[in-house]
């Protein structure tokens, strides 16, 4: 009875030296795709991060893209999502939805291409692919229509003078673009990280150009707050970005000062579809803002040609829909990256 007793007071202790009791964390639900741009979320995560702020993720993948999130985080289902920039999400705004970009989650910065065009190898080989113009009458995919992926596509195609009437665009996950290159049902496509580096590995399609070079700087994801989280939680909206900024500086602190790499090449593995390690030493970094922050000139050269394509009825107004206080918070936390 005694050694019961002593092992009850074990276990209280324990559980009061925590840095936060279980019972005291809220669950949080997100919505993320197992690519590249996720890399801070799964970063923060494995490292407990999120639980030292005393938050518990409840993890949603997605195959897709933010598109698919969007519902979902209108309804409160998601509290965050981290996806592409997209048609649906200033349509559910412009409902009286308050969804909020809040942070980075993919910038094609320089040297950062990781989203690129890709063409299938055997129309590299015979030459029926040699440049841009060979495109015309090509199927190519997005993860979606009305996504920042498909501004890109239409930016190769406006290059040599052809538009998006000139190609069959389809619409897969990312995971079943490959799989459609390597059944030869897709001809092309703009294609993410790490899903690049392994059809190239495997001999499917060859690499043409990254997207750093058609459009530098986009803003081709970020991460969305539900206006359940902010509104509800308005504390835990906060805690939540200090731990993901936490995460976006230790890829920052692998990918460009090589330290701890390999830890997080292997948490990676661990959250995204691609296991083979040797694929990683291929595949080109995402670009990650260590403090979150987002281009908003590319935000909103985006949300023109969303309205000028006719996805969406307005002009979105940046100024209401991206919140940067979250950001700012969490450097206000964790001082200037060094």
């Amino acid at each position: 009875m005694k050694k019961f007793r002593r092992l009850v007071v074990a276990l209280i202790v324990v559980a009061l030296s925590s840095p936060v009791a279980m019972a005291e964390m809220l669950e949080v639900p997100v919505g993320m795709s197992p690519v590249m741009s996720s890399a801070a979320m799964f970063i923060a995560l494995e490292k407990g991060y999120f639980e030292k702020q005393g938050l518990k993720i409840a993890l949603n993948p997605f195959k897709a893209s933010g598109a698919k999130m969007t519902p979902f985080l209108a309804s409160g289902q998601l509290f965050v999502a981290g996806g592409n920039i997209n048609a649906g999400l200033y349509n559910a705004i412009a409902n009286d939805i308050p969804i909020r970009l809040v942070a980075d989650k993919g910038t094609v910065s320089p040297n950062h291409g990781y989203l690129a065009l890709i063409v299938r190898k055997d129309h590299v080989d015979s030459g029926r692919y040699k440049g841009y113009k060979d495109l015309k009458g090509m199927s190519m995919a997005v993860t979606a229509k009305g996504v920042s992926q498909e501004i890109v596509t239409e930016m190769y195609l406006r290059k040599v003078g052809l538009t998006l009437d000139d190609i069959k665009l389809m619409t897969l996950a990312y995971q079943d673009i490959n799989i459609a290159l390597a059944n030869k049902s897709l001809d092309a496509s703009v294609q993410i990280e790490p899903f690049v580096a392994r059809a190239v590995a495997d001999g499917i399609a060859v690499r043409v150009e990254g997207n750093d070079v058609i459009y530098p700087n986009q803003q081709s994801a970020a991460i969305m707050y539900s206006p359940v989280f902010i509104e509800k939680h308005p504390e835990a909206a906060k805690k939540f970005m200090v731990a993901y900024v936490q995460g976006m500086r230790d890829y920052n602190d692998a990918v460009e000062k090589n330290k701890n790499k390999e830890e997080i090449i292997q948490i990676l593995m661990k959250h995204t579809s691609m296991k083979d390690r040797s694929t990683y030493d291929q595949v080109v970094p995402v670009g990650l803002h260590p403090d979150g922050a987002m281009n908003l000139e590319s935000l909103e050269s985006d949300g023109k040609w969303f309205y000028n394509h006719g996805y969406i009825d307005k002009l979105p107004d940046m100024d209401a829909i991206v919140d940067t206080s979250f950001i700012e918070y969490a450097r206000e936390q964790l001082g200037e990256y060094k």
